[in-house]
């Protein structure tokens, strides 16, 4: 059966950590039924995962920043990680972009009042031949201080959500999807959402896939509109939704 809605409007909700939002044509037909829209999910993708709290006594690497020159960065293995993982994750954008972050106009080590001592690389999940997670400590050093400041870091990269908002006959109606989450432990209703699979920065497009595939909405890419750039410019146009333990 198909559903006409009237109106429609679609807002896009990324992180990577960078809030966009999208807006959909005000016309919009659907080949779904509301109902049958509010449960359909996608089975999670299967990925590989390994974890420690030990560091290794035999990888090991050296890493020099410029804000602490003089000052070498000594990244571990924790212990079980493979050669080839370690190497992986060091390599890995997520690893890049977060020295980055740290050496930004905003980065922890900017002012150079703290220092980067040592990295210990925890885990690594891998999403086939992509690392889709990376689980790392970081000792950071409050110079004032003398302290460490909290460094557990978990990396997953740029991510898109989308906020679909259906407008039929008077009521406005919020498009979910019902998703296994078993770190909540529950079976739950959430916002359309993906990762992207690399970090080439496909936004639009990852929101376009990952509609059509959890809840059978096709868009179109010349439609949407990037709204990320009404947001202050001081914010590096993105958003960290859990900045505590999320980066990239």
């Amino acid at each position: 059966m198909w559903t006409e809605i009237g109106k429609s409007m679609t807002h896009l909700l990324r992180s990577p950590m960078p809030l966009s939002a999208f807006a959909l044509p005000k016309r919009l037909v659907v080949s779904f039924p509301l109902a049958q829209l509010l449960h359909r999910h996608t089975p999670p993708k299967p990925f590989c995962s390994r974890m420690s709290a030990t560091p290794s006594t035999s990888l090991t690497h050296t890493i020099s920043l410029p804000t602490q020159l003089g000052q070498p960065v000594q990244v571990l293995a924790a212990s079980g990680l493979s050669d080839s993982e370690f190497r992986a994750a060091i390599e890995s954008s997520l690893f890049r972009q977060w020295l980055k972050n740290l050496e930004c106009e905003n980065g922890i080590l900017a002012n150079g009042y703290m220092t980067l001592t040592q990295v210990l690389i925890q885990g690594v999940d891998m999403f086939g031949k992509r690392i889709g997670f990376l689980k790392f400590k970081a000792d950071i050093i409050d110079k004032g201080t003398g302290k460490k400041v909290p460094g557990i870091v978990f990396a997953r990269g740029p991510a898109v959500t989308v906020l679909i908002l259906l407008e039929s006959e008077g009521t406005t109606y919020a498009v979910l999807t019902e998703q296994v989450r078993v770190p909540t432990g529950r079976v739950v209703l959430e916002l359309p959402a993906g990762m992207l699979d690399d970090d080439k920065g496909d936004f639009v497009g990852t929101a376009v896939r990952e509609v059509e595939e959890e809840i059978g909405i096709r868009l179109k890419l010349e439609d949407m509109v990037d709204l990320t750039a009404f947001l202050d410019p001081s914010t590096g146009f993105k958003v960290f939704p859990s900045p505590v333990c999320w980066q990239c």
